[in-house]
């Protein structure tokens, strides 16, 4: 799925102590001067976010960062979808997210304190959302950032002459790359791989200097939402049994789904009660029988 511009004529941003940045593509944050954002602090890392566009939809992800991204006072362990008003701090820097397409965030007082609800729907978010690397190569296919995240997503499959200094993509990718310098052009369909469990979407995010910066995600197209449901699921309890699969905690899947942990328990009673179950484990594995997977 392409990595899409934001909602036209209601772009979202990013705000902080004397500056602005409109989102208008994947938006790099870290201590590299290069980065859209550049933060002057060794706390943060040379690339340590990505703030990118999907459905609609405005998503934050940790490229391996050292110290991490706390949104709201919570620290991300995964992909985070982000919301009017949202405050994001790297290193020693706080930002505040606004999205002029998004209604103000509704608050009840609760003991003293301030709580946002949760809105009730959540958009039907690509499950490639929490899996999402940075990798930075040359037209030649050559990898000059992201041999880790390389690896992870290629394996073997990289190649590397004797004594050379960097590792490069697979054929098929530098073929793309290939096409994507020869036409030139600002916007451009993704590359899908289709592997043995999983599909691999690689979205051109932007070309500098004759650098070529890709997103890397990884779709688990086989237990998706909208499969979950035939079995009888509600929408919001096959979002919580999609997150099950992908082996994310309650807490995490709370965190994921911006709705409460007592929420996500009462969920996974009404799953585990609908497939006739009593814990986590049998419900993936009666999952799987029932889509024959």
């Amino acid at each position: 799925m392409p990595v899409n511009a934001g909602t036209q004529g209601q772009p979202a941003c990013l705000k902080w102590s004397g500056g602005e940045h409109t989102l208008s593509g994947p938006c790099f944050i870290g201590r590299r001067s290069d980065n859209d954002i550049p933060i002057n602090n060794v706390q943060a890392s040379r690339r340590h976010a990505v703030l990118m566009n999907l459905n609609d939809d405005w998503w934050i992800n940790d490229l391996g960062s050292r110290n991490g991204i706390v949104v709201n006072g919570l620290r991300l362990n995964c992909a985070r979808r982000l919301r009017n008003g949202d405050e994001i701090r790297i290193a020693n820097q706080r930002l505040s997210f606004y999205n002029a397409a998004q209604p103000a965030p509704h608050h009840s007082s609760i003991l003293g304190k301030t709580t946002e609800f949760a809105p009730q729907t959540l958009s039907d978010a690509p499950t490639s959302s929490a899996a999402c690397e940075l990798l930075i190569v040359t037209e030649k296919g050559e990898i000059i950032e992201g041999d880790k995240a390389a690896h992870w997503f290629f394996g073997k499959a990289l190649e590397r002459a004797p004594g050379g200094a960097h590792y490069f993509l697979p054929p098929q990718i530098r073929q793309w790359l290939q096409k994507l310098a020869d036409l030139n052009e600002k916007v451009s369909p993704p590359l899908e791989m289709e592997q043995q469990d999983h599909r691999l979407v690689l979205s051109l995010a932007r070309c500098k200097d004759d650098r070529f910066y890709l997103l890397v995600r990884v779709e688990v197209a086989k237990i998706s939402i909208k499969r979950l449901e035939t079995l009888g699921l509600t929408v919001r309890e096959a979002e919580v049994m999609h997150w099950v699969c992908e082996g994310k905690s309650n807490p995490e899947i709370a965190q994921i789904l911006d709705i409460a942990i007592h929420t996500v328990n009462r969920h996974n009673e009404h799953i585990f009660k609908k497939l006739a179950v009593d814990n986590r484990h049998k419900a993936i594995k009666t999952v799987k029988e029932r889509l024959g997977l």
